[in-house]
């Protein structure tokens, strides 16, 4: 048994090195905390390996709802087969009840740790991260996945072996499943509630998360990829009431206003997603990376037509994806 090193009464996130979980992780360290749950990084001590460890916090496991959004993270994930999409190895219950995940242990940094600070990446390297986010939602599109919560901090750029950055997407925990005939799944959400962060959030997921369809994560990574080739946000207002207004409404900030650098046909595309309309934007995110291909590195071009055969495999990830839940 570990005995924490405290004169007080330790806190949930701290974990100590060396003490084993579920009987089999060793931790090495906590990588983060938050007000819902702890990630810490661990070692198999039988097949070795590192690896990363979401739990619950034990005074958020003992809601139901909280755990059964933390489970629904594992599920959709764990479906979820693409370089792009973070590997679910291992799920299970640790001794205090909490509800953990194990997924594979990312080397790089999160995309909104790189772009902080107003920092703006050149035209291509927006455009290559772009598309492969577009294909891990794509991947998460043709299992009947919306992940609803695309955003920087759930964007993690690893260290390929080539060089170039492998864009993987993280957190799927409030994310929304249609079977394979378009029709809602269990939801956890109620359908007044909006769920999401409200800077990268679509118009009618603000109004309700239950009436996001595909077209919501389009959005939203059109508001990453403005971001990532600009510098700013689309939505320029001094607080958070006058943001949502704008969204509602589609008040953005040109891309020309921003960056008269930029090609035009690049911000026509990226302004699309900004449609208040879902039938106004592209038709599905493989079509919004076929937009994109022309200002990626050479590799632009198959990963467009990856996003499209991906969803070719799939009927309900196109336009014609229901609107409500």
């Amino acid at each position: 048994m570990v005995v924490y090193p405290f004169l007080t009464l330790p806190r949930e996130e701290d974990v100590a090195k060396g003490e084993i979980l579920a009987g089999k992780y060793r931790v090495e360290r906590v990588l983060g905390a938050g007000g819902m749950g702890v990630v810490v990084r661990v070692t198999h001590i039988e097949r070795g390996g590192v690896h990363a460890l979401k739990f619950l916090r034990p005074s958020v496991a003992r809601k139901p709802s909280a755990a059964a959004r933390f489970l629904r993270e594992a599920e959709v994930s764990g479906r979820i087969k693409n370089p792009h999409v973070v590997t679910i190895t291992d799920v299970g219950e640790l001794a205090s009840g909490s509800p953990y995940l194990v997924m594979e242990y990312l080397e790089g940094i999160c995309l909104e740790a790189r772009l902080s600070g107003g920092l703006r990446l050149p035209l291509d390297e927006a455009c290559d991260l772009g598309l492969q986010a577009a294909e891990g939602i794509a991947a998460a599109h043709a299992m009947g996945v919306i992940h609803r919560d695309i955003k920087p901090a759930n964007l993690y750029v690893t260290d390929a072996l080539n060089g170039t950055g492998l864009l993987k997407i993280v957190d799927f925990g409030i994310s929304k499943i249609l079977d394979t005939d378009g029709v809602p799944g269990q939801q956890l959400t109620r359908t007044q509630t909006s769920i999401g962060s409200p800077l990268y959030m679509s118009p009618e997921q603000m109004r309700s998360a239950r009436s996001a369809d595909f077209r919501a994560d389009q959005w939203s990574l059109g508001v990453v990829i403005y971001r990532m080739a600009t510098g700013h946000l689309p939505f320029d207002a001094q607080s958070l009431p006058r943001v949502c207004a704008q969204v509602l409404e589609g008040e953005f900030v040109p891309i020309a206003t921003r960056c008269d650098d930029l090609p035009q046909e690049f911000a026509a595309a990226v302004e699309r997603c900004f449609r208040v309309s879902p039938d106004e934007r592209h038709a599905d995110i493989a079509e919004l990376a076929a937009a994109l291909a022309p200002f990626a590195p050479e590799q632009g071009a198959e990963r467009a037509k990856r996003c499209r055969e991906l969803l070719r495999a799939s009927s309900t990830a196109g336009p014609s994806a229901p609107a409500t839940a």
